[in-house]
């Protein structure tokens, strides 16, 4: 049970340094959303994602702020 926790722990601790640079995630599906900026990509933690189990997509909508919203 030792490594269960630890493997877990390492995977939060990544998906944590990750979202700092801009990745989404969503556990369920175990997808990655790429950051807007090509500068924050790291091809090592993307690599040990990806060893994990996770798969990646790009960001392909656009935020939308209240200048830009009908509704707001």
């Amino acid at each position: 049970m030792g490594t269960e926790d630890k493997q877990m722990r390492k995977e939060r601790n990544l998906r944590y340094q990750m979202r700092k640079k801009g990745y989404q995630f969503n556990r369920e599906q175990r997808v990655a959303v790429l950051p807007e900026s090509d500068n924050n990509r790291s091809t090592v933690q993307e690599k040990r994602l990806r060893a994990l189990g996770y798969d990646f997509q790009y960001n392909m909508f656009q935020a939308i702020t209240n200048e830009q919203s009908p509704y707001m």
